[in-house]
């Protein structure tokens, strides 16, 4: 089913090419030119929808022994890759492998110290921009759903639900056929450029069971309704074949080792998730790092992490978001890849910060660092270190700074903590004032 949603947009794109070669085939150098201005001038974005579709609790590991048995054959048409949840442990982006940080980090594309959902908490909001805000502000046109069957998911997203962020909401209270058959009636007969649709049972049945058959069995029944949220999608083909949709299944969070009753910690089996996507990923996905510079956990925060879903998403539907205040930590799984593995290190006594990252290639890009949304340096892709020592003017206290790193016009941020104190004289009379 996944291969013939996409068939006609491949297809497409085959005859493009294909005449493309044969009309300027006289002068190759001017083909090159001519097809790639083509290319991009041919992209309709107001064509290109995406769907993300949640799976709580739901274990890698567990997930490629149901693909194995033939349990989960809806899922194992995705390209499926290893991820990371809870940020990194001991930085500013640590947070617990609770649902509640980790689907706002799906929806937002930030770790928890910018959108400060901490718990599994009803009460707690979201406090940085959504995926669902995002959209709506490069093309408040664009039609938004979030249909889930935690409630809690749309409790914490309650002001972008107020501001109509969010045209359609609906709560299943943990009926994950609810989920499935409003979403098949929103993809097939409705129009939206976003979708997500979580479904809880996976979690549900490890908090009561742990890993055994009845996990087996809800990781095969979440399967089924996935293949009823495809199949709406193929059946709307039919009507709106110039349509692209990119399709995301993830989880929010791995299970504890080695029964799965639990999560919440710091633990690898806990921190591992998935991401499985329809769509050609780039080397964030496809290549992890294997020499990280924190190898913890094995090496796991070489991989991708679900704060890049959020850009994935938005790079599919041509957002772009204002570099001046740009509130993502993740990077794209698809198309042109920025840096990778941005961190910042403050130095709280000599009031200075350094930015490492790892770069995709060393060609001489120009490569922009910004903070708070003023330019820094310009340097190329070349370099992967900065150290920022223009901050004498920033004010005492507790203060967070963002760094944004851009090359190939694909930025990553990092929400940086200081925590500067007055310098304190020498002066004797000074200090007697």
């Amino acid at each position: 089913m996944l291969a013939a949603i996409n068939k006609y947009w491949d297809l497409r794109k085959l005859v493009f090419v294909g005449l493309a070669a044969t009309a300027f085939a006289v002068c190759d150098a001017e083909s090159t030119v001519v097809q790639k201005e083509q290319s991009q001038t041919a992209i309709d974005y107001s064509q290109r929808k995406a769907l993300v579709i949640g799976v709580d609790g739901m274990q890698y590991e567990k997930l490629q022994e149901a693909i194995a048995a033939g349990r989960a054959p809806n899922l194992a048409q995705f390209t499926i890759a290893k991820s990371y949840i809870g940020g990194v442990v001991g930085t500013v982006t640590q947070q617990s492998t609770y649902s509640g940080p980790g689907w706002s980090t799906i929806l937002t594309g930030a770790w928890s110290n910018r959108h400060r959902v901490t718990g599994n908490d009803s009460r707690q909001r979201n406090q940085t921009k959504s995926i669902f805000r995002l959209i709506k502000e490069a093309t408040p046109s664009r039609r938004t759903a979030s249909i889930i069957s935690w409630n809690t998911i749309n409790d914490n997203f309650a002001r972008d639900i107020e501001l109509a962020y969010i045209d359609r909401v609906e709560k299943c209270s943990d009926i994950d056929q609810c989920v499935a058959e409003k979403a098949s009636s929103a993809l097939r007969f409705e129009v939206f450029s976003f979708v997500f649709a979580h479904f809880d049972e996976p979690d549900l049945t490890g908090h009561a069971q742990g890993f055994g058959d009845a996990y087996q069995a809800a990781i095969q029944g979440v399967d089924t309704q996935v293949g009823q949220l495809l199949a709406a999608l193929r059946q709307r083909q039919v009507a709106y074949p110039d349509e692209d949709w990119l399709i995301i299944v993830t989880p929010d969070h791995g299970r504890a080792a080695a029964d799965g009753h639990s999560h919440g910690n710091q633990t690898l089996s806990e921190k591992t998730t998935f991401i499985a996507i329809n769509k050609p990923a780039n080397a964030q996905l496809s290549a992890p790092i294997s020499d990280p510079d924190n190898m913890n956990f094995g090496g796991l925060y070489g991989n991708a992490t679900q704060a890049d879903i959020v850009p994935t998403v938005l790079a599919h539907l041509g957002v772009k978001p204002n570099l001046l205040d740009y509130p993502i930590d993740g990077v794209s799984l698809i198309g042109e890849l920025g840096v990778r593995l941005l961190a910042v290190q403050i130095n709280n006594t000599a009031r200075s910060a350094t930015l490492k990252w790892r770069n995709t290639s060393a060609q001489g890009k120009p490569l922009t660092i910004y903070r708070d949304g003023k330019l820094l340096a310009t340097l190329t892709d070349q370099v992967s270190e900065y150290v920022d020592n223009d901050l004498k003017n920033v004010q005492d206290g507790v203060v967070d700074l963002n760094y944004t790193v851009v090359v190939n016009d694909v930025p990553q941020s990092y929400l940086a903590r200081a925590n500067f104190s007055a310098a304190i004289s020498s002066n004797p009379s000074l200090l007697m004032r």
